[in-house]
C-alpha cells in the first residue's frame, strides 16, 4: 500500500513523525509539553483552533478532577486522507479523590500549568502563565476554566442519576462526584 498521497503507509509515517514531535525523548523539558503539544495542533490539525481549545480544555478539566495521569501520552491524533489531523476524543481519564489514603494536596499533575506540577500550587497566575505561553487570551481562558468548574456539579448529578438508572450505583460513584463537585467549586473560587 504505497504510492498514493491517502495511502496507509503514508499515513503510518505521518503518524510516527507526529509521534516523535509529540512524545520526544525523556530529556525533553516538561514545562514544554503542553506547548509543543499546542504547537503541534495549530501546525497540522484540521480544525486547529477548535483542537487546541479542546487540548487545554482537558488540561483544565483533568485539573479539576485531579486527574494526575493525563501525560502526554494519553493524548492522540486521528490521522485521515490528505490534510485531514485531529484532536482524538479524551480517554484514560481518572481522579485519584474517591481515595482516602491519596493527599490530594499532594499529588501532581503529569504536566506543569504554568511551570507547576503540585494541584495546590496551580491557580489564577500559572493559567494565566499558560495562556502566555501558548498564546491564548488568559482572560478568555480563565472565563472558560470558572465556566467548566461552575458546571461541573450539575454534570455529575446528571451522570451519577443516569448511573443508578442503569444500575451502577456503587458508593464510589457517590463519593466520586461529591469530591469532584467540592474541589471544582473551589477551583473555580482559586481561578475568579
Amino acid at each position: 500500500m504505497t504510492g498514493s498521497s491517502g495511502s496507509l503507509h503514508d499515513l503510518a509515517d505521518k503518524a510516527l513523525r507526529l509521534a516523535a514531535v509529540a512524545v520526544p525523548d525523556a530529556s525533553w523539558p516538561d514545562e514544554q509539553i503542553i506547548v509543543t503539544v499546542v504547537e503541534l495542533l495549530r501546525t497540522h490539525s484540521h480544525a486547529r483552533e477548535d483542537d487546541v481549545n479542546a487540548f487545554i480544555d482537558a488540561i483544565a478539566f483533568n485539573w479539576l478532577i485531579a486527574g494526575p495521569d493525563a501525560h502526554a501520552k494519553n493524548y492522540s491524533l486521528l490521522i485521515g486522507g490528505g490534510p485531514r489531523v485531529r484532536l482524538a476524543p479524551l480517554y484514560d481519564i481518572a481522579s485519584i479523590l474517591p481515595y482516602d489514603d491519596i493527599d490530594p494536596h499532594k499529588v501532581k499533575l503529569s504536566m506543569k500549568i504554568g511551570g507547576e506540577y503540585r494541584l495546590r500550587d496551580i491557580g489564577l497566575s500559572e493559567w494565566q502563565k499558560l495562556a502566555r505561553e501558548v498564546r491564548m487570551d488568559a482572560d478568555a481562558l480563565i472565563d472558560r476554566i470558572a465556566a467548566m468548574a461552575g458546571q461541573l456539579p450539575d454534570e455529575l448529578s446528571t451522570v451519577c442519576a443516569r448511573a443508578r438508572g442503569e444500575g451502577l450505583d456503587q458508593p464510589i460513584i457517590e463519593r466520586l462526584a461529591g469530591r469532584i463537585a467540592e474541589r471544582a467549586r473551589a477551583c473555580g473560587k482559586t481561578v475568579t
